[in-house]
């Protein structure tokens, strides 16, 4: 049970009391409604519920098994997203993406989300990742952005407008997409402490109970922009989220990214055209039969024991540094990296299907018999990839990430 004294206290007028809700959790046959978990999931984030209540409510969720059904997850995470900092007035060419995973898999791999979202930037792909400090790792997506320099805390709904908006960007973005021309894309992270402030209410709660709660469940689903490539998640939830395009992904090994060993399961949802009506596809995928590259063991692509040594890692696969052929752990990263970049590239649509029907193109999936994916345009991401490692422009986009994290508000940044 929590402590309540660590808890911040509401106020007294403002406290709200669901001991009703609480009462209908407990019972043989729960019965409770979408509505009620976002109301209450709306209170705890606008410091209404007294700490006791919050506690018990997250404890009846999880031993009644409430907190892994997708409508009860999609309820609560639009409930989390309602109350998060918005980002308004925000355009931009050919859409944002994210790549994310639960994390406590426990295999203790490199970061490979981090530098996947980076490097996809040198395939024409907007980035907008979400992410915070390492709970179940030793190097989160905040640590090692940290370590190469970010200002994390410091980048506010108006330093990412200023990333994708700033008239040169525009008017490169504009101009390579007219011509089709290779250009790089932009990098930004969303600091989850600052772009969900009301975490804070609950963070002392969690950290006091012994299992994982729903909010565990909630990091890769409330980022305020976009999906694409979510890692071990249920792909229903993203159907109830209203989402229709993204790519769920759990290893063989129940790794949370794309396995660099075995095959990996995907449950693909696509919106079919001239309809809103969204289909999920199911397959695998495998580093060999799909990609076209060398299979190696999680112990090879675990990487270092810290975040500066992961950030060292990824400075040099972001300028292209790091050999593409040899029996070094650190091939082994870049091979690792270029897998999850290509599924994310496949995903985001900027690799073109060769399947068609007529004259019409496709986005079905080419199936073998044993249920991997096959198609050409899986390969053709890894080639798209490897020209982006090799360019070393990948890099030029962390650095003008760091760079805008540390402009003091109120001061005009000269591109």
């Amino acid at each position: 049970m929590a402590d309540s004294s660590s808890c911040p206290q509401p106020p007294p007028s403002t406290i709200t009391n669901i001991s009703t809700l609480l009462k209908a959790l407990f019972q043989p046959h729960v019965s409770i409604t979408l509505q009620e978990v976002n109301l209450t999931i709306t209170h705890i984030f606008n410091n209404e519920l007294s700490p006791i209540q919050t506690t018990v409510f997250l404890a009846a969720l999880h031993y009644t098994g409430l907190d892994s059904h997708p409508e009860l997850i999609a309820a609560a995470t639009q409930g989390m997203r309602d109350a998060g900092v918005k980002i308004s007035s925000l355009e931009y060419w050919g859409g944002l993406v994210d790549i994310i995973g639960t994390g406590g898999d426990g295999y203790g791999t490199f970061n490979v989300s981090t530098t996947s979202s980076i490097l996809a930037t040198t395939c024409r792909i907007q980035v907008c990742k979400h992410g915070n400090k390492a709970s179940t790792s030793i190097s989160g997506s905040a640590d090692i952005l940290a370590a190469l320099g970010a200002d994390l805390s410091n980048v506010t709904p108006d330093k990412v407008r200023n990333l994708f908006l700033s008239p040169q960007r525009k008017e490169e973005k504009k101009e390579a997409l007219q011509q089709g021309t290779e250009h790089t894309g932009t990098f930004c992270f969303l600091f989850s402490p600052t772009f969900h402030l009301s975490m804070k209410h609950v963070a002392p709660i969690r950290k006091s109970l012994p299992y994982r709660t729903i909010f565990s469940l909630l990091g890769l689903l409330v980022n305020l922009i976009d999906y694409s490539l979510l890692q071990g998640f249920e792909s229903w939830i993203i159907v109830y989220l209203g989402i229709t395009r993204t790519m769920v992904i759990c290893g063989f090994e129940n790794l949370d990214e794309v396995s660099p060993a075995v095959f990996t399961h995907v449950w693909k949802l696509r919106k079919l055209k001239s309809t809103t009506s969204v289909v999920i596809e199911e397959f695998k995928i495998h580093p060999t039969i799909t990609f076209g590259l060398f299979m190696h063991p999680l112990t090879s692509v675990a990487g270092g024991h810290s975040p500066q040594t992961n950030a060292a890692i990824l400075t040099r696969l972001l300028r292209g540094k790091i050999p593409s052929m040899g029996p070094s752990d650190e091939t082994a990263i870049l091979d690792f990296v270029i897998l999850n970049t290509a599924a994310l590239c496949v995903v985001a649509g900027v690799v073109p299907s060769t399947a068609h029907k007529g004259s019409r193109w496709v986005d079905e999936e080419e199936v073998d018999e044993g249920g991997y994916a096959v198609g050409r345009k899986w390969r053709k991401g890894v080639e798209m990839v490897r020209r982006g490692v090799e360019s070393g422009r990948a890099w030029a986009a962390m650095e003008e990430f760091v760079g805008v994290s540390k402009v003091v508000e109120g001061t005009v940044r000269k591109y």
